[in-house]
């Protein structure tokens, strides 16, 4: 794993070498993370400085047929009405297996983020749990008792994303979730995400989807 902003350089080459590459930015492994994004792998990818580890062999293999799997994923069709999903997947089977062979490679180095690096995964963990209530930069920017300027200068510089789009992130992904529940009302999910009135939570969610909340909620009901 090479981090953003870095660059690498060959230094020993053998007749097996075999270079497999997978670029993404922080934003994007947030937006497609299957699980909340501050467990598992995604504060590897916002460490600028990140160890070097020795594969061996069967991890070699492993990880070539997880690129295998995952590009044969993005070949498919676009008429298989799964294929976002079979991608999604496989894009996060893939970064858990090499984040576990990161762990394990690398258990006993103290991994020393930066202030600002602490400062975003702090943001991401409250961001969780009160992204249902809470959707102002500054109430964030208060509980680390830092300025509402600074959270967001800091996150920007960290992730290339703002602040308050990581926070709109996280409501449109609380919103899918409680879309999938068909026994709750539009009007109580506008509710238990503190919008002020269903219309308002439908052009939000449209903007961010471009679909409405009933029009998301028929389409998962039709797949």
């Amino acid at each position: 794993m090479v981090p953003m902003r870095s660059s690498c350089e060959i230094l020993i080459m053998s007749d097996q070498l075999r270079i497999c590459l997978l670029s993404f930015t922080p934003e994007f492994a947030f937006e497609n993370s299957i699980r909340r994004p501050h467990i598992g792998y995604f504060e590897f990818f916002i460490t600028k400085l990140s160890s070097k580890i020795f594969l061996k062999n069967k991890d070699v293999v492993l990880l070539i047929d997880l690129f295998k799997l995952l590009n044969s994923k993005m070949l498919r069709s676009s008429i298989h009405i799964f294929k976002n999903e079979t991608i999604l997947f496989s894009f996060n089977l893939l970064l858990y297996e090499l984040a576990e062979m990161y762990h394990r490679s690398s258990w006993h180095i103290s991994v020393k983020h930066t202030k600002k690096e602490k400062l975003v995964m702090q943001f991401i963990t409250i961001l969780e749990m009160n992204c249902r209530k809470q959707h102002s930069v500054k109430f964030y920017a208060d509980t680390l008792l830092v300025t509402t300027d600074h959270l967001s200068k800091t996150v920007k510089q960290v992730t290339e994303k703002t602040a308050k789009q990581f926070i709109e992130q996280a409501i449109v992904l609380e919103a899918k979730i409680l879309l999938q529940n068909n026994h709750l009302t539009i009007l109580y999910i506008t509710e238990e995400l503190q919008f002020s009135n269903s219309s308002f939570f439908s052009t939000f969610f449209k903007r961010h989807t471009s679909l409405s909340p009933s029009e998301y909620r028929l389409r998962l009901n039709f797949h």
